[in-house]
């Protein structure tokens, strides 16, 4: 008996070190990802990757988005050459090919990952990007990434709640409701900083589409000297839960939130 299970034992070990091996060699025969083409080569028409702090949430993640008319295989290295992204449709995918893909990192609290551990995980610099093309050509590029995240935006009128579930304790007009804020002039750390932009959403609470299409949102982008938004009466509805967010958008494309809640009279 113990004869049988020492020769099972080794049948086992010799099966493993063979399936070791092939796998090693498999690896090792699998072309790397996103190789530079020697053939003729087009810039990506869109590349970028930027911060998003919700001061509101105080949370915090990295964004980005990558266009293009179709490619097959896309790779984006920091600027160590250490590959951050990889994205290669497969079977009627990969021969339909993908024309562009945003993204949206995990957000994390500010306690369990901060600015300083996002700084360390993503270095500033350029981004390369490198892929490959519907038509079979190289697609290169590069995305610029900074540290220089916005302060929170100071929202000035109306007054909002903090939780959603104290939107109905502040009620706002249905009919001339202006949203005004702050100038957003330094960085959260107080550094010097270059605002190009800000976005204001409003965002009625209550979902009756089951998938989110046909939401009602008000987005607007205006202006870095605009600090005031009149929301027209057209969209808000009587009684409604909203929420309000403004978005400081700083030159490299970060991005800082502050917002919180209210309800229609």
């Amino acid at each position: 008996m113990r004869i049988h299970q020492k020769a099972l034992q080794l049948f086992v070990v010799s099966a493993l070190l063979t399936l070791m091996f092939v796998s090693i060699v498999s690896a090792q025969d699998s072309p790397m990802p996103c190789v530079p083409a020697q053939a003729e080569t087009v810039t990506i028409a869109t590349a970028k990757l930027y911060i998003e702090y919700n001061a509101a949430a105080d949370d915090l993640g990295v964004h980005g988005a990558f266009d293009d008319h179709g490619w097959s295989e896309l790779c984006v290295y920091d600027p160590n050459n250490v590959l951050v992204l990889h994205v290669s449709p497969q079977s009627q995918l990969k021969d339909l090919t993908m024309a562009g893909i945003f993204f949206e990192s995990r957000e994390p609290i500010l306690e369990e990952f901060n600015f300083a551990n996002l700084g360390a995980a993503f270095p500033e610099g350029q981004y390369e990007v490198r892929g490959t093309n519907f038509d079979g050509t190289g697609l290169i590029g590069a995305a610029t990434f900074t540290h220089n995240v916005p302060a929170k935006p100071i929202i000035v009128v109306p007054a909002l709640a903090m939780d959603e579930e104290l939107a109905g304790d502040v009620v706002v007009s249905t009919t001339d409701l202006v949203i005004e804020w702050e100038d957003v002039t330094q960085t959260y750390d107080g550094k010097p900083i270059v605002i190009t932009g800000y976005e204001i959403i409003v965002t009625r609470l209550e979902k009756t589409d089951p998938h989110g299409y046909s939401l009602p949102i008000f987005d607007v982008h205006v202006p870095p000297d605009r600090n005031r938004l009149p929301v027209p009466v057209e969209f808000l509805e009587p009684g409604t839960g909203y929420e309000l967010e403004v978005l400081a958008l700083e030159e490299s494309g970060n991005q800082t939130i502050a917002g919180g809640y209210f309800t229609t009279n």
